[in-house]
């Protein structure tokens, strides 16, 4: 059975992830344990250290990344390093965030984050460092989550020009979970909008 871990299984996004894939394995890791998940098992421990990851990312087949706000990079990176170590082979799905190629049409902010050029900074080496791996991944990159809306996603390849329209959870929680499942964008890096 395939076996998925999912980083960052301490954000409610996440946990609807993990609620969605019922023919799977899942797993989660969270720096904290997190009560009432309907998990296989949970790691934890220092997000920012190799060693936190080694139990957590051997014999996964995909790894999905909900790692969001400032160090992602260094998070990433730490994980990527557990890999390596393990020889796991994998495919990883990321959750990034539009305009860090400024490919959205008008100005964003992103929630919680006070210094936008360092988050994006961040963002980009953080894609660079799960491209690098020279293992299948797809990045996904919502403009902004937005609990209140609704309606379906559209997805946007990589160069082409965003729209600053935030994406409801939902929509993009069933996009994310379509990626796991069935890979359909492999190697690539597709911008997430409301349609």
């Amino acid at each position: 059975m395939t076996r998925c871990l999912i980083l960052g299984i301490d954000h409610p996004v996440a946990q609807q992830i993990a609620e969605q894939l019922t023919d799977i394995t899942v797993v989660g890791f969270a720096e904290a344990p997190v009560a009432g998940l309907s998990i296989a098992e949970q790691f934890n421990g220092d997000a920012h250290k190799a060693n936190t990851y080694l139990d957590a990312v051997t014999d996964v087949d995909v790894i999905y990344s909900d790692f969001i706000g400032m160090d992602v990079d260094w998070k990433l990176e730490a994980v990527f390093a557990a890999i390596r170590e393990t020889g796991t082979q994998c495919r990883t799905v990321m959750r990034s965030v539009a305009g860090i190629d400024n490919e959205v049409t008008a100005p964003l902010t992103y929630a919680g984050i006070t210094d936008t050029d360092e988050f994006l900074k961040q963002q980009r080496y953080a894609i660079k460092i799960v491209d690098e791996a020279e293992l299948p991944y797809t990045i996904l990159r919502p403009v902004a989550l937005d609990p209140a809306a609704s309606g379906a996603a559209q997805l946007i390849n990589e160069g082409a020009p965003v729209p600053a329209t935030p994406v409801s959870e939902t929509a993009f929680v069933s996009v994310v979970v379509d990626e796991i499942l069935h890979s359909t964008h492999l190697n690539q890096s597709i911008a997430v909008v409301s349609q």
